[in-house]
């Protein structure tokens, strides 16, 4: 056992030391975590502020390789004052930690969006948003073993490792991208979709000396995201959604449906509700979640069943997350309604 988990402190020495192989913490539960899945959504929201927390736990059973936590607030601003639009603005904290903390990867931005109505009662939304911030990423050597430790018997980490260590900590820029379109169709119906694009500078990201002077970058990273809430009378709604990102020719495709029973007026932002749902990870996972909604209070729990080539190394655990949501609304709501924005939900 002792010799199988310092091959898997191999594996992911060398998947996090390696430029080419560099990728984004992302979510099941992608539709609970908005800003951190399109810029564009900062602020596009029935209520007029929001408070969303996500934790993920991927892979538990290859000593603990991933743990991702998100944690971000925002608001929709001059709502009444531009007619049917109105500004988001936001703020986003990420701590990725992988290896059981050997690296560690923190961001925080800043998000801002704007959304244009594009016909007089503000049914359909036209959304434009950019994030922007800080990025650091570190890493202990300490914890890692790699090849030229191994002594003919066992790894022993009294030997050097033959890392050409630069540093072991760095910080960068990053700016990122979205937009979308969003539409209330009838009473019964909203669809969604919109895009957005990470890492637009490619910001310089090694822990190595660099090689032949080669510069290494975060690759970009495309984000095209859709869905629908479909509500075919007050009590059920279904709502389909659809991922897909590619990053550094590494491609993610998720198909997936919720499916929700209101207590009250499914299109209300009050009352009890409770979800259930099914998605697909082409090739990888199987997500099965379950949420609840109270009044404004709303979670979720999701788990993977990994059903890769990694499925018996990780004896099928993909990884368990969680997410709660808070919204508060706005101070002049008893005065004036907004018109409902179609945005994902459970």
């Amino acid at each position: 056992m002792k010799n199988t988990l310092k091959l898997i402190l191999i594996f992911i020495a060398v998947f996090v030391l390696s430029p080419t192989q560099a990728q984004d913490v992302h979510f099941s539960q992608f539709y609970a975590s908005p800003i951190t899945l399109n810029p564009a959504m900062t602020g596009l929201m029935n209520n007029c502020h929001r408070v969303v927390v996500n934790y993920r736990n991927q892979y538990p059973t290859l000593y603990n390789t991933y743990n991702d936590f998100a944690i971000s607030y925002d608001a929709a601003l001059m709502r009444g004052m531009m007619k049917n639009d109105f500004i988001g603005a936001g703020i986003m904290f990420i701590n990725d930690t992988q290896g059981d903390g050997s690296l560690s990867n923190m961001q925080l931005m800043a998000s801002f969006a704007f959304h244009k109505a594009v016909d007089p009662n503000g049914k359909v939304l036209i959304s434009i948003g950019a994030q922007a911030g800080w990025m650091n990423k570190s890493i202990n050597f300490g914890d890692l073993v790699f090849e030229s430790q191994f002594d003919g018997n066992d790894f022993n980490p009294a030997i050097p490792n033959g890392e050409a260590v630069e540093r072991t900590s760095f910080s960068n820029f990053d700016l990122r991208l979205g937009g979308m379109v969003s539409a209330n169709v009838s009473k019964t119906l909203g669809i969604y979709g919109g895009a957005g694009y990470y890492h637009v500078f490619k910001p310089e990201e090694r822990f190595l000396t660099a090689v032949d002077g080669t510069d290494y970058r975060l690759a970009p990273r495309l984000v095209v995201h859709m869905g629908a809430d479909i509500s075919p009378n007050k009590i059920v709604s279904i709502s389909p959604n659809l991922l897909f990102q590619s990053q550094n020719g590494n491609r993610e495709i998720v198909i997936g449906s919720n499916v929700g029973y209101h207590f009250s007026d499914g299109r209300k932002s009050t009352g009890t509700s409770i979800y259930g749902g099914l998605a697909y990870r082409v090739g990888s996972d199987i997500t099965a979640l379950v949420g609840a909604e109270f009044d404004q209070l709303k979670f979720g729990v999701s788990y993977d069943v990994n059903v890769s080539g990694l499925s018996n190394a990780s004896q099928g655990q993909g990884g368990i997350e969680f997410s709660i949501g808070y919204e508060l609304g706005c101070n002049s709501e008893g005065k004036r309604g907004y018109p409902p924005v179609s945005c994902p939900r459970f």
